[in-house]
């Protein structure tokens, strides 16, 4: 078995463990299972959030819509992961202390009305790793503080996130108007909502889940 293949095993079994332990409403059992893995570099922060925490939450999803699951357990759920995510941040920033600063700035927001934001609350983190000064706005960030935001931030990149089809159609308005009030700002779109394609959007307007972020 080769490296990739063995880390991705490691990776499905920390996802069970994380996924037992939340069936049994055990969040603290959770939250350590996951530290434990990412400090002792069982899997680094990228891997757990790609490998491990966006597989369960797709997981979790899925059992919902297919009524094995309530929305309170999918809540629940989200808020275990959430506070994990939440939970790494100390190591994140001790980590990204060592990777040399690129000089560049990402603001990351959720347009309005989208309140999904988790996954965006993830890519921060990358985002930090990967040598960049990053800022997170959260959810339902109305379009005239976003253009606030990287104007204040002095920003070269904007990624927004839509979890949605339906936001998905009203970021294009949203994009092409914050180019408008920001000439020069790069703006790329990620989310679920773009996982199975993105007609109506050019290539270099979306930002893959694999996308190396150092090359951006």
């Amino acid at each position: 078995m080769d490296d990739n293949a063995d880390r991705a095993a490691v990776a499905r079994d920390l996802m069970k463990e994380i996924d037992r332990r939340i069936g049994a409403y055990d969040r603290a059992g959770a939250v350590e299972a996951a530290l434990r893995a990412a400090r002792e570099g069982v899997v680094s922060v990228p891997e757990l959030h790609t490998l491990v925490l966006a597989p369960l939450m797709a997981l979790v999803g899925a059992r919902w819509q297919a009524g094995e699951t309530e929305v309170w357990q999918e809540h629940h759920a989200t808020g275990i992961v959430r506070t994990i995510v939440e939970s790494l941040a100390p190591l994140v920033h001790e980590q990204a202390a060592q990777v040399p600063r690129n000089g560049r700035t990402a603001v990351l927001a959720c347009p309005p009305e989208e309140m999904h934001d988790l996954g965006l609350r993830m890519l921060l983190d990358r985002f930090l790793l990967a040598g960049w000064n990053a800022h997170f706005l959260g959810a339902d960030v109305p379009q005239e503080e976003i253009a606030l935001a990287v104007r204040a931030l002095e920003a070269d990149l904007l990624v927004l996130s839509a979890a949605t089809h339906y936001h998905r159609l009203r970021l294009r308005a949203l994009v092409d108007g914050l180019r408008q009030a920001a000439p020069g700002l790069r703006v790329l779109v990620t989310g679920s909502a773009f996982a199975h394609g993105h007609d109506g959007w050019a290539d270099d307007e979306v930002l893959a889940p694999a996308t190396d972020l150092q090359e951006l």
